[in-house]
């Protein structure tokens, strides 16, 4: 085998083993099994009582606002959000475990944004502006299981499905942050591997790095 196929060998068993410890969460292309090494899930990344005493917070930030079925560059569907830099004694724990597991703090955003997808909601397919955000993004999933889907932008051979179970986190970086789309998939497309999973109403918290440009 020359050289240049066993690096690429060794990059794919690293990249398998990645994953592997969560396969039941991530479907992968074989395509894209070398950039799914980008990619991680961590279930029960907080208790159930840290997700009450955080949805008690989240419902009192969100007031009394209603679902919107608009988005100013038409990419959310059912949803409510909010941004928060601020957060209770009880909660502020978990805040930190969040933005440890994405990086040193003077590289992440103030603030954590909280979105919350109705029953009906969705996220189509996007990728996020490199003028607001950075290399990274992490996410909480609260209330209830979602799909998340990532689509290369160029190669439609490679794509990743991955399933959010609450409690659990995700963390997106380099290679599936800037060439893939990513999506949350509508209840009545929500599958993954085949099997259907129920959508109700989901509430994240995402947290993300500065943008490239803000660091220099």
């Amino acid at each position: 085998m020359c050289a240049k196929r066993l690096a690429l060998a060794l990059v794919t068993r690293v990249a398998r083993r990645r994953y592997n410890s969560t396969s039941s969460l991530i479907n992968v292309s074989p395509a894209a099994v070398e950039d799914a090494a980008s990619l991680t899930i961590t279930e029960s990344f907080i208790s159930n009582s840290e997700q009450q005493q955080l949805m008690k917070e989240v419902e009192l930030s969100m007031g009394r606002k209603k679902y919107n079925f608009d988005h100013w560059d038409d990419a959310i569907h059912g949803y409510k959000e909010t941004e928060k830099t601020e957060w209770s004694r009880d909660n502020q724990p978990v805040i930190t475990r969040l933005q440890s597991a994405v990086g040193s703090r003077d590289l992440l955003l103030p603030h954590i944004h909280v979105l919350d997808l109705s029953n009906d909601g969705y996220i189509k397919p996007h990728v996020d502006s490199v003028k607001f955000c950075g290399r990274i993004i992490a996410g909480v999933s609260l209330l209830s299981s979602c799909v998340m889907r990532l689509q290369h932008e160029q190669d439609k051979h490679k794509w990743i499905v991955m399933l959010l179970p609450p409690l659990s986190v995700y963390i997106i970086r380099d290679v599936t942050r800037y060439q893939y789309t990513h999506e949350i998939l509508a209840d009545d497309v929500s599958y993954h591997r085949g099997q259907k999973i129920d959508r109700e109403r989901r509430v994240s918290l995402i947290c993300r790095t500065k943008p490239q440009s803000s660091l220099l």
